[in-house]
Parts: C-alpha cells; sequence; structure tokens
C-alpha cells in the first residue's frame, strides 16, 4: 500500500507526463501548426524550411526536440509503478531538464516579448516546482524504503 505523500508525488509525475506528452506529441505532428496558434506565421515559411541551409536543420533539430519531450511523458509512467525504483528519472526528467530550460524560455520570452516562449518557460517552471515538491515531501520515506 502506497502513502498519501507518494500519491501526491504521483499525481505530480503523472501531470508531467501529461503535459510532456501533449507538448511534444503536438509539436512533433505539426510544428508550423503549433506556432500558428500563438504567433502569425507567413505563408511562405515552408518555402524558407524545404529551401534554407540554417532553416531547415533548426525546423527538424526542434521536432527531434520535440520526440525526445513525447518519450519523456512516456517515460513518466515508469514511476507510477514503483516510485523508489524510478526516482533518479524524476530527478532527471522533471527536475534537471526544466530547471535548465525554464530560464532561457523566459529570459528570452520576456526580452523579446515572444509569449510562446514565455509560456513554455512558465510551464516548465511549474513541472520543476511541482516535481521539486513531490521529491522533497516523499524524502524521508525513500530514505526509509517506503512507498
Amino acid at each position: 500500500m502506497r502513502t498519501r505523500l507518494t500519491n501526491i508525488l504521483q499525481v505530480f509525475v503523472l501531470l508531467t507526463g501529461i503535459i510532456y506528452i501533449l507538448i511534444g506529441a503536438v509539436y512533433y505532428y505539426s510544428p508550423i501548426g503549433f506556432f500558428e496558434f500563438f504567433l502569425d506565421v507567413p505563408d511562405d515559411w515552408t518555402k524558407l524550411v524545404a529551401e534554407d541551409t540554417f532553416i531547415a536543420p533548426l525546423y527538424l533539430i526542434s521536432r527531434g526536440f520535440s520526440a525526445m519531450i513525447f518519450a519523456a511523458g512516456l517515460a513518466m509512467i515508469l514511476p507510477l509503478y514503483d516510485p523508489l525504483k524510478y526516482r533518479g528519472l524524476i530527478y532527471y526528467t522533471g527536475i534537471l531538464f526544466p530547471v535548465i530550460s525554464f530560464p532561457v524560455l523566459l529570459y528570452h520570452g520576456i526580452s523579446h516579448e515572444h509569449w510562446i516562449l514565455t509560456l513554455l518557460g512558465i510551464i516548465f517552471l511549474s513541472i520543476f516546482l511541482i516535481n521539486a515538491c513531490g521529491l522533497i515531501i516523499t524524502r524521508k520515506e525513500a530514505k526509509a524504503g517506503i512507498e
């Protein structure tokens, strides 16, 4: 039987997984559609992606990034089954990745007035905070080997 605090951590992990899966799937399926939701994308932008030697790799790298986010979201299912064993996964995908990402996204989103970057920065900051809280409240139990 899992403790109440472990159940709270699992809810946080589940939310993180769902957010990662949604962001990754939507962006991978249609990066341009993803941006059109937030910005006005010029009609000739798709030509630039196909023809420009600088924009094309950036576009494809960002699409690969979305696949990584999607896979990380799927991997967040593992701590639901064994929170003690997969605590490291929570540290890497719920703490390390967001803590590296959110300052960059927030800084550039605010300074360049790109609200999509600001929104993603806030999402990653939130993911960091909820996972940090979940790991902190279960630290004592984890050291004792209790789920």
